[in-house]
């Protein structure tokens, strides 16, 4: 065979294994930051489930207290409710968006259910689930 053949065809094996292996680990490095990055949408989820609950405790903390009685029996008191929230703002620090810890602030402030919902809406903006469009329902 032609040297410079065999050169070329060497060379293009070589290149083709090079390429394929760079392909390889550049999907394998994409997998994986994309694991990393469900895995933490997951905790982020999780972690606003458990402050919307809180939120709706301090909205109604009546009609919440046997499940927290139940689950959390250390909170007696809406007051102690909205101190846990405080405490969730500012864990909340670490990986929520300036809007969602704007809109837990106005709620601990101000704990309705309109606050509850703007704050809800911006922890959904963080999960990248975008807007809700809502009809009123007719009464």
């Amino acid at each position: 065979m032609d040297p410079a053949l065999s050169a070329l065809i060497t060379g293009l094996v070589a290149g083709l294994g090079v390429g394929t292996a760079a392909t390889a680990l550049v999907q394998h490095m994409l997998k994986q930051k994309e694991a990393t990055r469900e895995s933490q949408r997951r905790d982020l989820e999780a972690r606003y489930r458990v402050v919307i609950l809180l939120m709706y405790a301090a909205v109604d903390f009546e009609n919440n207290r046997a499940s927290f009685r139940i689950n959390r029996p250390d909170l007696t008191t809406k007051k102690l409710v909205l101190e846990e929230l405080q405490a969730e703002w500012i864990n909340m620090t670490l990986f929520a968006s300036s809007e969602a810890l704007k809109s837990l602030q106005a709620f601990i402030a101000q704990p309705t259910r309109p606050m509850l919902f703007q704050a809800a809406l911006a922890m959904r903006a963080d999960l990248g689930r975008g807007g809700v469009v809502l009809e009123k329902a007719a009464t």
